[in-house]
């Protein structure tokens, strides 16, 4: 069974000697009784803290302090620097950290500067848990922790398959992103007896999703194919022939759609929105073909788009997130950034390991029965990856509805 970290109970923040400033200030845990004692553990916390991620940054830190609290762990203690310092260049940050003797860093969040770190994070030998969902930053001794569009991609396109749509369109930002998504869809596919049947990459800075839209509908083709038969109608001039051609005069085009699924991998809310309104206007009718997507389809845009009446995509257990989205508003009156829970759960996670006796090291961090906190069930791969359990979600009526629940364990 995983190891379960959080129990039900709640405990409300409070620390009233110790609080973040912008001079990278220790913060210490909240003295709280200990059960027993325990080795001290220092906690190393790259975040954006100023500029404009500043509010991302101030997340994932009340996100830390709230779960330090709810561990009632005094044993903890917390070390913040700030990437966004213009003073002060990451790496100097990172090897201040050092010499603090963190046991465990956790950031960066951003992919400029994990790359600038993670070469001397092997030579240091310190674990660093970034806040990253890109695979390319993982390294023996670097991890991400976000929701990868891998995790995504593999979960819902197996689903899929098992349903008996097995046949795709696939539609995807041509850019870094999406030629990982490109990669991965289609080894999938061809593990799982899938069929790559159309691909269309858009230019994701200057995107024509009108030019998208017929190219992977086949519109031109199948629109001539309509001309061509309503001329062969017209002149056979028989009544049986003359009922058809009053049929097929009011359609734009003839004959179906080689795949019987299309997967959008869109990036932003936006881009989603405008590929569900054109889409079914070039014949990609919803009701002959499955939408399929990623866990950007919660996004409430996406629930008010008809197209995607029915669309199903994968994401992380929404119950635990959202006793997570509660319990921080009550301490915080604020909602917090979707990213935060991330640190929530990793220090959850770091003062687990530390109250059962276990040291912080690759092994135990690496667990193959794997961890259950607010996104629900994860575990670190050995190369510095992550899986996650996810659930799988349908759009119905405007509402978000679990067809599929996450497993609760990996096998």
């Amino acid at each position: 069974m995983p190891f379960l970290f959080y129990g039900c109970e709640t405990t409300t923040y409070e620390n009233k000697n110790s609080v973040y400033k912008n001079n990278d200030k220790t913060i210490n845990s909240i003295d709280v009784k200990e059960e027993y004692i325990v080795k001290e553990i220092k906690i190393g916390l790259l975040l954006p803290l100023s500029g404009k991620n500043s509010k991302i940054g101030g997340s994932l830190l009340k996100a830390s302090q709230l779960s330090l609290s709810k561990t009632k762990n005094k044993n903890i203690k917390l070390f913040i620097k700030d990437t966004e310092n213009i003073n002060k260049n990451i790496i100097s940050s990172y090897y201040e950290l050092i010499n603090e003797g963190v046991d465990i860093i956790l950031g960066p969040l951003f992919s400029k500067n994990i790359e600038l770190i993670k070469p001397i994070a092997l030579d240091e030998k310190v674990i660093m848990i970034t806040f990253s969902n890109n695979t390319d930053m993982k390294s023996k001794n670097t991890f991400i922790s976000g929701l990868t569009p891998e995790n995504e991609i593999k979960e819902i396109l197996k689903y899929a398959i098992a349903s008996g749509q097995d046949k795709f369109g696939v539609i995807l930002p041509n850019n870094q992103y999406g030629n990982r998504s490109k990669n991965l869809i289609e080894k999938l596919l061809l593990e799982n007896q899938g069929e790559l049947i159309k691909l269309v990459l858009y230019d994701s800075e200057n995107p024509d999703f009108y030019k998208v839209a017929k190219l992977i509908a086949n519109y031109d083709q199948r629109k001539l194919d309509l001309e061509k038969k309503l001329d062969e109608l017209k002149k056979l001039n028989t009544l049986e022939a003359d009922k058809k051609y009053k049929i097929l005069k009011s359609k734009d085009t003839i004959g179906d759609l080689s795949f019987n699924s299309i997967y959008i991998g869109a990036e932003n809310i936006n881009h989603l929105s405008m590929l569900a309104s054109i889409l079914p206007y070039y014949d990609v009718d919803p009701k002959e073909v499955l939408y399929i997507g990623n866990s950007l389809w919660s996004h409430n845009i996406a629930l008010k788009e008809p197209a995607l009446e029915k669309a199903i995509f994968p994401n992380v257990n929404q119950i635990n997130y959202e006793n997570f989205v509660t319990e921080y508003q009550n301490n915080f009156i604020l909602k917090p950034h979707k990213i935060s829970s991330l640190a929530y759960d990793l220090i959850g996670l770091i003062s687990s390991l530390q109250k059962n006796k276990q040291e912080i090291n690759i092994s135990n961090m690496t667990n193959k029965n794997g961890f259950i906190g607010s996104n629900g069930l994860f575990r670190f791969n050995e190369d510095g990856d992550i899986e996650r359990s996810l659930s799988i979600f349908q759009i119905k009526n405007q509402k978000i509805n679990e067809i599929k629940k996450a497993e609760l364990n990996f096998n």
